[in-house]
Formats: structure tokens, C-alpha cells, sequence
């Protein structure tokens, strides 16, 4: 009888797609060279942004069903924290709990561990999305990968079947420094050997080890300034919510699209569903508050995700295969893990 697949999902946030090479991102080049490597990227879901999307990775349903659509929930008829609402539909650590699956949740951005349900998990880190005082963080306050890298050692790894984790720092990076460049250079080598790091705790049963490395969006160079979209809709009396995402903004209520372009800034809106539609402006246009980042995300020309597959299991080499020939979805993980462990 085979001996059971173990899956280790990780997401490298905001993880430049392209910047994978022997010299740059060695442990990301091996698992390429197991598995396999989308060299033009996976696909987000929209808002380009780290909670819909990791919502979508958990869940393998799109915003419209989980109704995180930007990094604030749909709850209600209000937005509210996505860490305090969760994901609306069953999670991979649910399906795992049902099938007696152990399962391990693992995140820099604290936030995320509600984002995802991670509470459903065996074993999550942070506790109850809360860093613990003295945890290593980044510069803008999340888990550094460091940090990650320690909470595993603290967990039952031996028995678990489904470990996700996520590495914050090259988001904060490219936030601060810009979408690219020798920072996020240095960061690339640093969350590869934070990578390695974790790999080799799984090293002792690598034959049956599938790993699924992906981020979550990429990243877009903006100018000084921001629109405030809310403050125009309500200037105008229309009868809808305005939630500022980066590069994109989020508007709610019965608006047709020619309302839509003729706000200032506008040049392209998406309806992710019903009463539900995603706007953004030129590139550089930021929408809300300028926090005086050098690059932001959530428009769609933010959706490249990271796509490598690798490990010592059979499927890897036919994933990467897959990967390879074509750029995977994000809505498509989940489903695919669900068949792999029979869930």
C-alpha cells in the first residue's frame, strides 16, 4: 500500500514570478528542476491582493463565493476586517479535520491565520493571529520569515499531511523599495534560504513530499498622491460602499459602468459579482490614502502570481509539466489538494 502524500504549500508573498535562477533562488530552481515552473506566472483572483487571495488558495472559491474581495471582508451589508470574518466558505483545514488529515497553518502576517481559518488547523502560528511579544517582524510590523522558520520547529511536523505557511518579508520590501531592484534582489536570496530552511524539516520522507510554491500578486510602481473614491461617490450622492485597495479600489451597490469610468482616475472596471465591482486607474495611480509606499498592488496588472512545483513525490513531475505548459489559476490549488489527499 503507498504511504500517504504529504503537501507543503507555501506562499511566497509578492515573490517577483520571473526572478527564479540557479544563482539567485537555488532552492527554488531544484524544486523547478523536480517538479516544474510557470515561467509566465499563475493568475490572481482580483482585487490582486494578499487576503482575497489567500482566501482563494484555502478555499479554491473565488471572492464572489468566500466574500473576501479586497483586504477587508464582505460581511453583512458592511466591510469589516477579513481576519475577523474569515473566509465564508470550507477551508482545506476543515476538509483535513473531517478526514483526519493533520493539518499545520503557518504566517508571517499575523492577520492571515483569520484570513484563512487556520484556527481549524491542528496547530497554527501565530496563536489566534496574534504575534507573540519578542517574535522577529518585519518592517512594517508583520512576522519575519525568521520567525516562521522557529514557530515550525515548535510543531508536530512528522505526523502532519497538509503544512501551509506563508513568508511576509518580500512584500514589505517591495512596498518600501520599490517593485524592483537590488533590494528586492536581497530579499529573494533571503526568503530562498528561509525556504530551504523549512524544506530540509521534511527532508526524511521527501519521497513522499509534493511542495507547491506560489505568491499571492505582484507588484506595480506608484506616484506621490492618492484618489479618495469614497469622498467622490459621496460628493456625488451615489448610493455606494467605496473600499480603497492599492492600485484598484472596491465599489459596492447598483452603479453602472459608465458611473464607474466617469470617476475621476478611472480607466477599467471587472464585476467580480453582482453589486460588486473592481476599478482601477493608469499605472502609478494610487486610490484612498498615500502612505508613501514606493509600490502598491490590486489592480489586474498586479496578478502574476509565482508558480514552482517540485519535491520527491510522482506528481511533482507531472504538475510541473502542467505548470509549465500554461499559467495556472489560483482558484485551481485547492481543488487539486483536495484530490491528492483525498479529502
Amino acid at each position: 500500500m503507498a504511504e500517504p502524500i504529504r503537501i507543503l504549500f507555501a506562499v511566497l508573498d509578492a515573490f517577483p514570478h520571473d526572478q527564479v535562477s540557479a544563482d539567485l533562488t537555488p532552492t527554488l530552481w531544484s524544486l523547478a528542476e523536480e517538479g516544474g515552473w510557470s515561467r509566465e506566472g499563475g493568475r490572481s483572483v482580483l482585487s490582486a491582493a494578499t487576503y482575497p487571495n489567500h482566501a482563494t488558495f484555502i478555499t479554491g472559491d473565488a471572492p464572489s463565493q468566500h466574500r473576501i474581495f479586497t483586504n477587508r471582508a464582505w460581511s453583512g451589508n458592511e466591510l469589516r476586517p477579513a481576519q475577523d470574518v474569515g473566509p465564508r466558505t470550507a477551508t482545506l483545514f476543515d476538509a483535513c479535520r473531517a478526514a483526519g488529515r493533520k493539518s499545520l497553518g503557518l504566517f508571517g502576517d499575523q492577520n492571515l491565520v483569520g484570513v484563512c481559518g487556520a484556527e481549524k488547523a491542528d496547530e497554527h502560528w501565530p496563536p489566534r493571529g496574534v504575534l507573540p511579544e519578542g517574535a522577529p517582524r518585519g518592517e512594517l510590523g508583520y512576522g519575519a520569515d525568521r520567525a516562521v522558520v522557529d514557530a515550525l520547529d515548535a510543531m508536530d511536523r512528522a505526523h502532519a499531511q497538509f503544512v501551509f505557511m506563508q513568508l511576509d518579508e518580500m512584500d514589505t520590501v517591495r512596498h518600501l523599495r520599490g517593485p524592483l531592484g537590488d533590494a528586492v534582489l536581497e530579499q529573494g536570496r533571503a526568503t530562498d534560504s528561509a525556504l530551504a530552511e523549512i524544506l530540509e524539516r521534511f527532508r526524511s520522507d521527501w519521497k513522499n513530499t509534493l511542495v507547491i510554491v506560489v505568491s499571492d500578486h505582484d507588484h506595480e510602481g506608484v506616484n506621490p498622491g492618492a484618489l479618495d473614491l469614497a469622498a467622490e461617490v459621496a460628493a456625488r450622492g451615489l448610493n455606494v460602499q467605496v473600499d480603497h485597495e492599492g492600485t484598484s479600489a472596491l465599489v459596492v451597490g447598483a452603479i453602472a459602468e459608465g458611473q464607474l469610468l466617469d470617476l475621476p482616475g478611472v480607466v477599467g472596471t471587472a464585476l467580480l459579482c453582482p453589486g460588486f465591482n473592481l476599478v482601477w486607474g493608469a499605472p502609478g495611480q494610487q486610490f484612498g490614502i498615500d502612505w508613501g509606499l514606493a509600490s502598491q498592488h490590486g489592480s489586474p496588472r498586479t496578478m502574476n502570481q509565482l508558480a514552482v512545483v517540485g519535491g520527491g513525490h510522482p506528481a511533482a513531475r507531472e504538475i510541473g509539466k502542467e505548470i509549465e505548459a500554461s499559467r495556472p489559476s489560483g482558484l485551481g490549488w485547492a481543488p487539486r489538494i483536495r484530490t491528492l489527499l483525498s479529502l
